[in-house]
């Protein structure tokens, strides 16, 4: 039902930033991370990388879709414009560098 309005409003709005948002939270719970990190992605170009929510939840859906050098680029985007985001660097960035080395 909410990703049938959520469609809706994509094809009123391509470039609603919040509907790609909910999309992406709604394939997350889902467990469908390359789908959730898809609709993020798309969040985080319309926010115009400035959002660090959005950048976290990115960097944690490709980690999970084990895109690990994806994750460490959006980190550091994240971790540039926001130095004190709280977790990234401990639950996202570090992890995907350690996965990255296994």
């Amino acid at each position: 039902m909410a990703s049938e309005l959520l469609k809706k409003v994509l094809e009123h709005n391509k470039s609603c930033c919040k509907a790609y948002e909910y999309m992406g939270l709604i394939t997350e719970k889902e467990q469908c991370y390359r789908d959730a990190a898809t609709n993020y992605e798309l969040a985080w170009r319309y926010s115009n990388q400035n959002n660090a929510v959005i950048g976290y939840k990115l960097a944690f859906n490709y980690m999970k879709a084990k895109r690990y050098v994806d994750a460490i680029d959006i980190c550091h985007s994240v971790l540039a414009k926001y130095p004190n985001y709280p977790k990234i660097k401990k639950e996202i960035l570090d992890k995907s560098r350690s996965n990255l080395r296994v």
